[in-house]
């Protein structure tokens, strides 16, 4: 899995790392469990990074 994945809230690294892991693993693309851990690690990923931004603004 990409390092980057999950410090970073850049959705192409996200989507670039799911095709990969979508083509060597077809079926989980239509696993309902897969997809929403896999979208609720992209939006925590996304709100630990605006929330890394606001303490840095604030200090």
């Amino acid at each position: 899995m990409n390092n980057q994945i999950p410090e970073t809230a850049d959705a192409q690294i996200w989507a670039k790392e799911f095709v990969k892991i979508a083509k060597e693993n077809p079926a989980i693309a239509t696993d309902e469990e897969t997809m929403i851990g896999w979208f609720s690690n992209a939006i925590m990923a996304g709100y630990d990074f605006a929330q890394k931004k606001v303490r840095q603004e604030t200090k």
